[in-house]
């Protein structure tokens, strides 16, 4: 009851300004929702392809210690690429027990990219390094969500001739270093 002076008002239901009110919290409500759930997707996308990055390198590492006297030889020294064509056929080796190191090398390179390029939208990868030194594998990926972000450290660390930030704004890179 709402007292109005000498007299007493009664009010019955809701004022329309205050479901309007209550409409338009709800909307906006709405729409942050709809934010959080979008870049929740696009983070877990990029985590997604950030771990499948992982993977291969340490696939490729593995390759790497399996395949030690192609290690030593240099055969898995491979700079000077660029990015994105595979550039090679592959390999006339076709069993691992039948192969020279530095064809097997040719062969686990090969097969690595090929993977990478079947899994990852813009996947290709490059491994440069030594036995003594120690070996950098990068692996280059499109990454559409984050194309206006930063780069992050690694990333920083990738930047090489394989991959010209001019032609390929969207390519993001992901760097392992491993002693075999």
């Amino acid at each position: 009851m709402i007292l109005a002076g000498n007299h007493t008002a009664i009010q019955s239901g809701i004022g329309m300004i205050e479901v309007l009110v209550a409409i338009v919290i709800i909307a906006f409500a709405m729409f942050a929702l709809i934010d959080i759930q979008t870049v929740a997707l696009r983070y877990q996308k990029t985590a997604h392809v950030r771990a499948m990055a992982s993977q291969f390198s340490a696939d490729l590492a593995e390759r790497v210690r399996a395949n030690i006297r192609g290690a030593h030889s240099g055969a898995y020294d491979l700079s000077q690429q660029t990015y994105p064509t595979l550039g090679e056929s592959a390999p006339s080796c076709f069993h691992s027990a039948n192969c020279t190191p530095q064809e097997l090398a040719a062969k686990d390179i090969h097969e690595w990219r090929t993977g990478l390029s079947n899994a990852m939208t813009g996947g290709w990868g490059e491994i440069a390094g030594s036995v003594t030194d120690g070996f950098t594998v990068k692996v280059y990926f499109l990454d559409t969500l984050t194309a206006g972000d930063e780069l992050d450290p690694v990333a920083k660390n990738c930047q090489s001739g394989a991959a010209d930030r001019v032609l390929h704004k969207d390519v993001h890179c992901f760097a392992t270093a491993f002693f075999p």
